[in-house]
C-alpha cells in the first residue's frame, strides 16, 4: 500500500501568500511590513507541523546551523562595541538570515506545483517593480530630458533599491524562467502561449537586466543565455540556431564597446583613471574616484583598520565598522558634505559607503572568525550545488560568491534576503528534496 507523500510548505495557500509578501516587501523597500511579514512567516513555518519536530528538523541541517552560527558571531559583537544603537541595527538585519533559513530548511518546502507557483509570484513582483521604474524613468525624462534616468542607480530609486541588488533578483528571474520547472504559464493548455509567455518574460528580464547596467550582471545574465542555448541546440545538429543567435549577440556586444552608450562608459571608466592615487595619504575634496579606485581605497583602509585595533580574530563588532570606516574618509579629507549641516544632513558624500567586499566587511565587523562562517555557508552550499546537479543552483551560488567581491550585501536587507533565501530555495527544491 503507498503512503501519502508528505504535505509541503507551500500547499498552504496561506504560507504561500505570506511568503510572497516578504518578497514584495523586500523588493518596494517596504521594511517595517517586510519585519513583520517575516515574524508571520517564521509562525507560519513554526506551526505548519508540530513545532518540536520543525525545529528539530531544522538543527539537523548544516546549512541552517551555519546561518545561525553566523548570526551568533555577528550578535557576539556586543561584548565588544562602542555603538551598542549601530550593533543593534546590524544584528536586526541578521535575524533575517536565520528566519528565512529556519523556513525552508525546517522540513519540505514546496513540491513542484508549490514551487511553480512561487516563482510566477516572483516574476509578477518583478515585472511590476520594473515597470514601476520604467513609468517614473519616462515621467523624469519628459520633465528633464536627461536619458541616464533610465539606467542604473536612477532606474530603481522609485522604490529605494541598490541597482546592484535590483540586478540580481532580475538575473535570478531570468535563470529560474528558462529553468525547467519555471515555466510561469505551465497551466496553460496551448503549448504555443506557454512558450510565448515564457520567451516574452525572459526578453524583458534580459532587458531590465541591460538598462540596471551592473557591469558583474551583464556578464552573468549572458553566461546564463549561452548556457540556455548550448542546452537547448546540440552544436553538431543544430549549427544554424546557435551560429545566428551567436552572431546576434556578438553584433550587439560589439556595438554597445564601439559606440558612446551608458553602458560602455561604465566599462571605460572602470578602466580609467591612476590606481597608484590610492597610496596618497590625503586627497582633494571633491576628488573623483572610479569603481576601481574607490574599492581599492576602501579595501585598503579594511587593513589599516583590523592593523590599528588589532582585531583580526574577532573583529571591531558590526556595530563599530561603518564608523570606524567614515572616520578615515574625514581622516583623509574626503567628500562628506557640509559638517556644519549636521551628522543628519541630507548631502553626506562618501559617509555610510560600505567596504564593497562582504569578506572584507564581514572580517572587520566580526574578525577571521566570522570570516571561516562565511566561508563555511558558501562552501556548504558550493558543496549542494554539485551534488544537487542542478544548474540552477550552481549558477545561484557562484553569482552569491562573486557578488561579495565587490559588493557588501549583507549590509543591506535586499542583500541579506538574497543570500538566505535563492541558495536554500533551489538546493532543497522539489527534484533535490530534503
Amino acid at each position: 500500500m503507498m503512503t501519502a507523500e508528505p504535505r509541503t510548505f507551500l500547499q498552504s495557500k496561506f504560507n504561500l501568500t505570506v511568503i510572497l509578501l516578504v518578497i514584495f516587501t523586500t523588493v518596494f523597500s517596504w521594511m517595517n511590513l517586510n519585519s513583520w511579514s517575516i515574524i508571520l512567516l517564521v509562525g507560519c513555518r513554526l506551526f505548519f507541523e508540530n513545532p518540536q519536530i520543525s525545529i528539530r528538523k531544522a538543527f539537523r541541517n548544516g546549512l541552517f546551523l551555519s546561518y545561525l552560527i553566523y548570526g551568533l558571531v555577528e550578535t557576539a559583537g556586543f561584548l565588544h562595541t562602542h555603538h551598542p544603537a549601530g550593533q543593534a541595527d546590524m544584528v536586526a538585519k541578521d535575524a533575517t538570515l536565520v528566519a528565512i533559513a529556519y523556513v525552508l530548511c525546517a522540513g519540505r518546502f514546496a513540491n513542484r506545483e508549490g514551487f511553480r507557483q512561487l516563482l510566477t509570484g516572483y516574476y509578477i513582483i518583478l515585472v511590476g517593480a520594473s515597470v514601476y521604474c520604467l513609468i517614473a524613468a519616462v515621467q523624469n525624462y519628459l520633465n528633464t530630458g536627461d536619458t541616464a534616468v533610465f539606467f542604473y542607480h536612477p532606474l530603481t530609486r522609485p522604490i529605494s533599491q541598490n541597482a546592484v541588488f535590483f540586478s540580481v533578483y532580475v538575473v535570478f528571474g531570468l535563470l529560474l524562467v528558462i529553468s525547467p520547472d519555471g515555466n510561469p504559464a505551465a497551466h496553460l493548455s496551448s503549448p504555443r502561449i506557454r512558450a510565448g509567455v515564457r520567451m516574452a518574460v525572459a526578453l524583458f528580464f534580459t532587458g531590465m537586466v541591460v538598462l540596471l547596467n551592473s557591469k558583474l550582471m551583464l556578464v552573468i545574465a549572458l553566461l546564463i543565455l549561452l548556457n540556455a542555448l548550448f542546452r537547448k541546440f546540440s552544436f553538431r545538429k543544430n549549427r544554424r540556431p546557435l551560429l545566428v543567435t551567436g552572431s546576434i549577440l556578438l553584433t550587439v556586444i560589439l556595438l554597445l564597446g564601439m559606440t558612446d552608450n551608458p553602458i560602455s562608459s561604465r566599462y571605460r571608466d572602470l578602466a580609467a583613471g591612476d590606481l597608484q592615487v590610492v597610496r596618497r595619504a590625503t586627497f582633494d575634496r571633491g576628488m573623483y574616484f572610479n569603481p576601481l579606485q574607490l574599492r581599492l581605497l576602501e579595501w585598503r583602509f579594511a587593513f589599516e583598520i583590523l592593523k590599528s585595533r588589532n582585531a583580526w580574530w574577532f573583529g571591531v563588532s558590526p556595530g563599530d565598522s561603518q564608523v570606524l570606516l567614515d572616520e578615515k574618509y574625514v581622516a583623509t579629507n574626503m567628500y562628506i558634505g557640509n559638517p556644519a549641516d549636521g551628522p543628519h544632513r541630507k548631502v553626506r558624500g562618501f559617509i555610510g559607503y560600505n567596504f564593497h567586499n562582504q569578506y572584507l566587511e564581514t572580517t572587520v565587523r566580526d574578525g577571521i572568525a566570522g570570516l571561516l562562517c562565511l566561508l563555511i555557508i558558501l562552501g556548504l552550499q558550493v558543496r549542494l550545488a554539485v551534488r544537487s546537479g542542478t544548474p540552477q543552483a550552481l549558477f545561484v551560488v557562484s553569482t552569491i560568491i562573486l557578488l561579495f567581491i565587490p559588493e557588501a550585501p549583507l549590509t543591506m536587507q535586499h542583500g541579506i534576503f538574497l543570500f538566505c533565501f535563492f541558495p536554500p530555495l533551489l538546493l532543497y527544491g522539489p527534484k533535490n528534496g530534503q
